[in-house]
């Protein structure tokens, strides 16, 4: 038997406290019945069919005589007055007490054997489960079948048992997404290499020129990777300073004006004056309206046109970026800010791009105190709202 174990700890000590309570009881019921036996003993009605008047009369003559002396005498007392019935009787009640205490220990061996392993029983689950994700099974799950504090740390660790399999899944899945956009540049930057010192090809400006590119691009995600690790894990450096987002967003415009012109595209503006400038890092909100308005021009309809909006919102600063695509499906809404998420179905995704920009957008936005929105536009298109 492993006293180490809960259960049995849990076994050993309800079973020493219902059969001290009915050592305690017995005990108490023995007094009271020695008392009560002593005090019929000493009533001469109680002996008047056992012995003629003058025996009766000596017999409790003796008895009262006897009880003027010390306590200790009190058992010898009784004795001398009982008679072969008496004890008999005395006999046969304490027999009944210890068997009594025998039964009491019994049901109070077996319903601590129950109670404890009714108790312990979730525990042994919890620990099973807890051994399954130690050895990588994260996905567990173990019954919730009471309210107290058990079900509770049930209910925490099942919650805790998702988590992890969701992290897990994710971290799979981002690792797969991170080699399949390194795959491309990588593959071009050897194609080129190979062919060079093969011979095949010479090192021309413009076959350089198309390996910088690809390095710059590969330079781009590594970069764009780190700081969504640190905007995730709250670490990410900022500069913050007064900012004018009706300022930045038009500056933002005019430099991406050339690749409007490559889609036959034009903005549409209706950037708000006056509007309360805020404490934000000018960089981080460069790459965020970058980020936004490019992902309007990859995905939005050729000839169309993109609006950018400014406007207050209390002491904040509403941007709403807006294209004349065909919108987000809705069930691909809750996931356009997840890492390398692109809704293939009916956004175009011939245009490329890294597949993070809108994690970077979002994280980047809820690192300055802000809030951004995804949504679709009643008359078609998509919408992008940002408060900050």
């Amino acid at each position: 038997m492993h006293f180490h174990s809960v259960r049995n700890k849990m076994m050993l000590s309800t079973f020493l406290l219902i059969l001290v309570c009915a050592l305690i009881v017995i005990a108490i019921c023995n007094q009271q019945m020695e008392t009560h036996f002593f005090q019929y003993l000493q009533d001469p009605s109680a002996l008047a069919g056992q012995q003629g008047g003058e025996n009766c009369g000596q017999g409790l003559g003796m008895g009262r005589g006897m009880m003027g002396g010390g306590m200790g005498m009190g058992g010898m007392r009784r004795r001398m007055m009982m008679g072969a019935a008496e004890r008999t009787f005395v006999e046969s009640y304490h027999k009944s007490l210890w068997w009594i205490g025998f039964l009491f220990a019994g049901i109070g061996l077996v319903v601590s054997y129950f109670l404890s392993g009714n108790i312990t029983r979730p525990l042994r689950q919890l620990s099973q489960a807890a051994e399954k994700i130690r050895q990588g099974e994260l996905k567990q799950e173990v019954p919730v079948e009471t309210g107290d504090e058990v079900g509770q740390l049930a209910s925490v660790f099942n919650q805790m048992s998702a988590e992890l399999a969701a992290n897990e899944s994710n971290r799979q899945e981002l690792l797969a997404n991170i080699a399949h956009e390194l795959k491309t540049p990588l593959a071009v930057l050897q194609g080129h290499l190979e062919s060079m010192l093969d011979g095949v090809e010479q090192p021309e400006p413009d076959k350089l020129f198309s390996m910088q590119e690809e390095v710059m691009r590969l330079t781009r995600l590594v970069g764009d990777l780190r700081d969504l690790s640190l905007a995730q894990v709250h670490q990410l450096e900022l500069h913050l300073q007064p900012v004018d987002l009706g300022e930045k967003t038009e500056r933002s415009a005019e430099m991406l004006e050339p690749l409007l012109e490559e889609k036959k595209l034009h903005f549409k503006k209706e950037l708000a004056p006056d509007l309360p400038v805020r404490q934000l890092d000018p960089d981080r909100m460069n790459q965020i309206l970058y980020n936004l308005i490019t992902n309007a021009i990859r995905y939005t309809t050729p000839g169309t046109a993109i609006l950018l909006k400014t406007e207050g919102a209390g002491e904040k600063v509403r941007l709403t970026i807006a294209d004349e695509g065909p919108g987000i499906p809705p069930e691909d809404l809750p996931h356009v800010f997840e890492q390398f998420y692109r809704g293939e179905k009916s956004r175009n995704r011939a245009s490329g791009g890294s597949g993070i920009g809108l994690s970077l957008a979002k994280s980047f936005v809820e690192a300055q105190g802000g809030h951004i929105e995804a949504r679709n536009r009643p008359q078609g298109g998509a919408e992008f709202v940002v408060e900050v």
